[in-house]
């Protein structure tokens, strides 16, 4: 029960790691344009993975408490 729940925590910490990465790049490459499309990206996959989280989640719970009756 508590390893996979820890899975999951490094997943999604290390894609919400990599992406804040992405647009430190992009950034500091192109100061005046980049920022906004890469803001507007960063919440669009943000959102993304919340709800693939979100999904996971919820069907590892309901698989649970289905395996235990």
């Amino acid at each position: 029960f508590f390893v996979p729940n820890v899975l999951f925590l490094f997943l999604l910490f290390g894609n919400i790691l990599a992406d804040e990465l992405v647009v430190v790049v992009l950034v500091s490459l192109v100061p005046l344009v980049v920022p906004i499309h890469v803001m507007f990206l960063g919440l669009f996959t943000s959102g993304i993975q919340a709800l693939i989280f979100a999904t996971l989640a919820v069907a590892y719970i309901s698989e649970s408490i289905e395996s235990h009756h």
